[in-house]
């Protein structure tokens, strides 16, 4: 039986000083972000090793099971389980996903080793409204850092369809 990572709650974030934290799940496998000599994971990445069986987190002395880390993250952000499920599709399909705020979208994926993003994913949801602005600033936005604009569409069963929207000029 494989020994279950801890990891700390703080904030909306969680963190990890301990090396096997790091290596295993920030060097090998591209979760979280380093610094100093802390692993730390959002609140989706947390959701997701919780779920696989890969760490725990505790809020002092109390651990916090998938839905308690689905419920943080609920009150922090309304769309909190359409983002897990797309999450959890791009890592279950061997990518690395990262936040992707800085670019306007919600995520940025990298293929396994690589050192650059390849597409920006914006989660929406199957009967959300969108205005044409919205959608062609994220692919001028897209198209000017070279990665791919991709919606990530999730249907009310929960399955997730992509789109790859391109910027074209004529």
């Amino acid at each position: 039986m494989k020994k279950v990572i801890e990891f700390f709650l703080s904030g909306d974030r969680v963190y990890s000083e301990r090396e096997k934290a790091i290596n295993q799940l920030h060097h090998n496998r591209g979760y979280g972000e380093l610094k100093g000599n802390r692993l730390f994971l959002s609140l989706i990445e947390a959701a997701y090793l919780t779920e696989r069986g890969w760490i725990k987190v505790l809020d002092g002395n109390k651990e916090l099971n998938f839905q308690d880390l689905v419920e943080l993250g609920r009150r922090k952000d309304e769309d909190f389980d359409i983002k897990y499920l797309v999450y959890k599709d791009l890592r279950d399909r061997g990518y690395i996903v990262k936040s992707a705020l800085k670019f306007g979208s919600h995520f940025r994926v990298y293929r396994k080793n690589a050192e650059h993003s390849d597409w920006l994913i914006w989660v929406v949801r199957e009967n959300q409204k969108l205005s044409p602005n919205d959608i062609t600033a994220r692919a001028r936005v897209a198209h000017g850092v070279r990665k791919s604009m991709i919606m990530a569409i999730v249907d009310e069963d929960n399955d997730v369809v992509y789109y790859k929207v391109e910027w074209t000029k004529f």
